[in-house]
């Protein structure tokens, strides 16, 4: 029977204490805190408490693949006079190495996929398109070893040996170039190059090849870093418009003892979301929606999209969880019908 993994403040306890290096993995630091995913906060926390206990972690905790391994380092000891500025030291902006298909090597290593599956130039046609039909492929990179490429094989490249009058008997005969992008390219930099040459392969800092990335995973990526944001912006439109006409000024004052001087609000567009949750914790307020729904369960629903809304807001480094996605589009059918409803019935 496999032994429990240790939390992440006691691999780094034991780090400290032997000054050896220990193999783990990004979400093991976010479990610790209680949480499914990395935001800023998330990022300067774990940051922190590495600084804590003279510890680096390598790849950066910001960038690393967060089912990747990462490895917790001691810290070099710094000479005299110079500081060090770790705990601030993250990379908020999304990278190539964020996307699954840029690391299917990594995948394969923990037991997940059949990992980066490439041919050799002496590897019969035959062969390269049986694997590509077989694992539904559109292309195969051509390697020699884990680090030497030759090129793309793809169902294009071999149309246009074949329309050229090639014999096209080995990969060779039909290859075609390829880019190569580092791991750490900035993820729009690589869509970019993705769209124009329709694949691209990644690199790592080792130099070995560790994913293929086409346009097809380049569109899944953006489609879910900007599903999120439309949700929510459809949520705040469907709130404001059910709100519309319903408050008066005297009803849109909020005390915040955090604030010395509140904003001044005009209009529903000035509040913010959590003082539209205020709107409907309220029961006074709340009245005047006559709305024949419950208002705590509402209310509920509502504070938690406002949690999920301050993680995308602030471009949390992963994406929202399942669980979060589901629940925003839940909010969001909701919302339709009693605007929908509400609509019918003026």
């Amino acid at each position: 029977m496999s032994q429990p993994q240790p939390n992440f403040e006691d691999i780094l306890a034991e780090v400290k204490k032997n000054r050896k290096s220990i193999r783990t993995f990004p979400y093991v630091a976010t479990q610790y805190l209680g949480v499914a995913r990395r935001g800023w906060r998330v990022i300067q926390e774990i940051n922190e408490l590495l600084d804590e206990y003279d510890c680096i972690c390598e790849p950066e905790f910001g960038r690393a693949w967060f089912y990747g391994e990462i490895e917790i380092i001691p810290k070099p000891k710094l000479s005299a006079g110079k500081t060090d500025d770790s705990a601030m030291d993250w990379d908020p902006t999304p990278r190539l190495s964020s996307l699954k298909a840029a690391n299917l090597s990594k995948l394969k290593d923990g037991g997940e996929g059949v990992g980066l599956i490439s041919v050799n130039r002496d590897t019969p046609l035959a062969a390269a398109t049986t694997l590509m039909i077989m694992h539904d492929f559109s292309q195969l990179p051509i390697m020699n070893t884990p680090r030497e490429v030759e090129g793309i094989i793809s169902w294009r490249s071999i149309g246009r040996a074949l329309s050229l009058g090639r014999a096209c008997k080995t990969v060779n005969d039909c290859k075609e170039e390829v880019v190569i992008l580092e791991e750490d390219e900035l993820l729009f930099n690589a869509a970019k190059i993705v769209l124009e040459k329709e694949v691209i392969l990644v690199r790592q800092k080792d130099k070995t090849i560790s994913g293929i990335v086409t346009a097809t995973d380049i569109g899944q990526q953006f489609i879910s870093m900007a599903e999120p944001f439309l949700m929510i912006e459809q949520i705040e439109n469907h709130i404001r418009k059910m709100l519309n006409n319903i408050f008066g000024p005297e009803d849109l004052v909020f005390t915040d003892k955090q604030v010395e001087k509140p904003k001044e609000i005009k209009n529903l567009s000035d509040l913010t979301f959590g003082q539209y949750v205020k709107l409907v914790e309220d029961p006074k307020k709340f009245e005047k929606l006559k709305l024949n729904v419950d208002r705590s369960v509402l209310a509920k629903q509502l504070e938690e999209v406002r949690k999920i809304r301050n993680d995308v807001m602030h471009f949390a480094t992963d994406e929202i969880t399942p669980q979060n996605r589901e629940l925003l589009r839940q909010t969001l059918n909701f919302l339709h019908i009693i605007t929908a409803t509400l609509k019918g019935a003026n």
